[in-house]
């Protein structure tokens, strides 16, 4: 057998596992979408029933796995945007305060709002070069567009956190730019059990 055939049939054999590899993820996609949500909440119809993926390339239902019954942190940048407005940055010391305030771990969540040129890598890169140790989602661009629509989310720039407590049904909203022990009294405020508190400090005595 000569090189050249060789070399043939190694891209008919690569080409065919690419494309059982695709069949697979679209007949595993299919199967989910046709069958009713395996969970509900009160905010259950306002979000997609998409497939979302993080850094890592981890494949993920976002509502039904990430957000249900959950109290979350979610927030929204890109690659290119952090280079206009740079959040990032912020997000890591709202999460040190979450973790320092809180004695649950609470899930955190940045979506990318360039699905067409962020993909799990550029979005690992950028979460390494923070040292920034939270889930950062991106997916089909169809995908993500419903996702931010359902965030209310419009253009390339956004600098609003989301709060949310799906077991409960309340939602806000927060500028990243606010101090972040503010952010942290927000998600005690929608917290329940034992991390609920109403107020955390005197908002007056807190140097902004």
């Amino acid at each position: 057998m000569t090189d050249k055939s060789k070399r043939s049939l190694l891209l008919a054999a690569l080409a065919q596992a690419s494309s059982s590899t695709l069949a697979a993820e679209k007949s595993r996609d299919e199967v989910f979408m046709s069958c009713p949500r395996a969970r509900d909440g009160a905010n259950a119809r306002r979000f997609p029933r998409v497939i979302v993926q993080d850094q890592y390339r981890e494949r993920y239902w976002f509502y039904e796995e990430l957000i249900a019954q959950r109290l979350v942190v979610v927030s929204f940048t890109s690659v290119k945007g952090e280079k206009i407005l740079p959040i990032v940055g912020r997000l890591i010391t709202i999460h040190g305060e979450l973790k320092k305030r809180l004695k649950a771990d609470v899930p955190m969540y940045t979506i990318t709002t360039d699905p067409y040129s962020d993909d799990s890598d550029s979005l690992r890169a950028l979460a390494e070069r923070h040292g920034a140790r939270w889930r950062f989602l991106t997916g089909k661009p169809e995908a993500i567009k419903e996702v931010l629509a359902s965030f209310n989310t419009r253009g390339r720039l956004n600098a609003l956190l989301w709060v949310g407590n799906e077991a409960t049904g309340r939602w806000l909203n927060k500028p990243v730019s606010l101090p972040a022990l503010f952010i942290a009294e927000a998600v005690a405020r929608l917290s329940t059990g034992a991390d609920h508190r109403p107020f955390m400090v005197d908002m007056r005595s807190v140097d902004v």
